[in-house]
C-alpha cells in the first residue's frame, strides 16, 4: 500500500511514522521549506504522551520540554489578578503533560522518519483524482504519481479537503475570535512559566521557553473571517495591544517573521464525513478543536496512530470508517469544551474578569485540579483496541 500524506506538520509526521511501523509505505508533501515550522508552542496530553511512548520518542520532547512553573495573569495596567502553576496541571495529569515549540517537535519528528519516508518540501497538490481503484495526483513540481490512498493533514485552511470535499466555508465554524502568536527574543527573564495580561474582549501573554526567548499568544473577539496581510496584522496588533505595558509591549516592538508566525480567525472545521473514496482527512483538516481546547497535537497524535493501525487491519473503506467511529466522541466533546472555554478566556467585561480572578484559582488549586481537567481535559482513549 502506498499513502501519500498531504501535510508535513505534527498530524502528517505522526501519521508517516505510525504508518512506517506498520510496514505501509508513506509518503509526505509539504508546501513549506524544510525548517519552516511556525514559532510557537503546542502541548503534550494523555493521548499525545501516549502516542508519543509508543513512538520511542517521549525522552526526546521531555529534553526539549519548556518549563513548567508559576503562571501570573495580569490586568491591562499590570497589575495581578491571579495566578496557578502549570506543575500542579501536570501532576493531575500523572506528569503526563508538557509543553514543547512546534519547532521542535517537528525536529524530532523529521529526524525520526526522514531515513525512511519520502518527504517532498515546497510542493503542494495540483490535482487529485480518485478512479476508485487508486488516487492520480499531479505536483506543483510537474511530477505526476499514483497512490492507493492520500490523506489530507494540511490544516485548518486544508487545500486537499477543499479540492475533493468542497469549499473552505462549507465546514467553517467561526467562534467570533482571532489569535497570533510568534517566538520573541526577551531582554529581561519573565518572572513565571506563563505572564499573561487580559481587558475585556482582549487576552495576550508570553510563554517561557527557557532559552532566552518566548511563545507569544494573543487572542481578541473579532467576528471577521478574512485573511490579513502581515502590515495589516501587525497595524491590527498594534491598536488591540500597543499601550499594554511590559512584557506586552516589549513583544510588540520587536520585528514579527510573519513566515514564521502564526495569523489567523478562530474556527472550528466541521466535516459531515472525514473520508469520500479513497481520500481522508486527518487533525486540523478535519475537526480543528482550535487552541482553546489545548488538545489539538494530541488529538491529532491519536487520531494517526489510530487511523494506521486500522489501515494495517482492514480493507481502506473499513479502516476509514473505525478510525472516525473511534475518534469521532473525542473530537466533538472537545470542540464543546473549546467554544466553553473561549467566553472566559477572552473576557466579555469587568464583572466577568472579576469572577474569573476569584474561581480560576479555586479550579485550578491542588484539592479540584482532577475534578476541573475531568471535565476540561481529553479522557484517554485505548489506543491498541481496534474495533471489530
Amino acid at each position: 500500500m502506498r499513502v501519500l500524506i498531504a501535510g508535513g506538520g505534527p498530524a502528517g509526521l505522526t501519521l508517516a511514522a505510525c504508518l512506517r511501523d506498520r510496514g505501509i509505505e508513506a509518503t509526505v508533501m509539504e508546501k513549506n521549506e524544510k525548517g519552516r515550522t511556525g514559532g510557537y508552542s503546542i502541548g503534550l496530553h494523555v493521548n499525545g504522551w501516549s502516542v508519543a511512548e509508543r513512538l520511542g520518542l517521549i525522552e526526546a520532547f521531555r529534553a526539549k520540554a519548556m518549563p513548567l512553573g508559576p503562571a501570573h495573569q495580569l490586568d491591562r495596567t499590570g497589575r495581578k489578578l491571579f495566578s496557578y502553576d502549570y506543575r500542579t496541571l501536570a501532576k493531575a495529569a500523572n506528569g503526563r503533560m508538557l509543553a514543547i515549540m512546534r519547532s521542535d517537535f517537528q525536529h524530532i519528528m523529521t529526524q525520526e522518519i526522514e531515513r525512511d519516508v519520502d518527504i517532498r518540501y515546497r510542493t503542494t497538490l495540483e490535482s487529485v483524482i480518485d478512479d476508485g481503484n487508486g488516487v492520480d495526483v499531479t505536483f506543483s513540481d510537474g511530477r505526476s504519481d499514483r497512490f492507493d490512498l492520500v490523506i489530507g493533514a494540511d490544516g485548518y485552511r486544508s487545500h486537499l479537503r477543499a479540492m475533493t470535499f468542497g469549499p473552505f466555508e462549507r465546514f467553517l465554524r467561526p467562534l467570533g475570535y482571532r489569535a497570533s502568536a510568534w517566538r520573541v527574543q526577551i531582554e529581561k527573564p519573565l518572572e513565571a512559566s506563563f505572564v499573561g495580561m487580559m481587558d475585556v474582549d482582549h487576552q495576550g501573554g508570553l510563554y517561557n521557553v527557557g532559552d532566552g526567548t518566548a511563545a507569544t499568544l494573543f487572542c481578541w473577539r473579532d467576528k471577521d473571517t478574512g485573511r490579513l496581510g502581515p502590515k495589516e496584522r501587525l497595524n491590527v496588533l498594534m491598536e488591540r495591544f500597543g499601550d499594554w505595558p511590559d512584557p506586552i509591549h516589549s513583544a510588540l516592538r520587536l520585528p514579527i517573521d510573519w513566515d514564521q508566525a502564526f495569523f489567523d480567525t478562530i474556527s472550528q472545521i466541521e466535516v459531515p464525513h472525514w473520508s469520500k473514496g479513497r481520500v481522508a482527512l486527518l487533525g486540523d483538516a478535519a475537526w480543528c478543536l482550535t487552541f482553546l481546547a489545548g488538545q489539538g497535537t494530541s488529538t491529532a497524535m491519536a487520531g494517526a496512530y489510530i487511523l494506521a493501525s486500522e489501515l494495517a487491519r482492514k480493507p481502506f473503506g473499513e479502516a476509514f470508517s473505525a478510525y472516525e467511529n473511534r475518534l469521532r466522541p473525542l473530537v466533538t466533546r472537545m470542540q464543546a469544551v473549546s467554544r466553553q472555554i473561549g467566553g472566559h478566556y477572552v473576557p466579555q467585561s469587568k464583572r466577568g474578569m472579576r469572577i474569573q480572578s476569584w474561581v480560576l484559582p479555586i479550579l485550578l488549586s491542588r484539592p479540584l485540579i482532577r475534578m476541573t481537567s475531568a471535565r476540561l481535559g481529553a479522557p484517554a482513549l485505548d489506543l491498541d483496541t481496534w474495533s471489530g
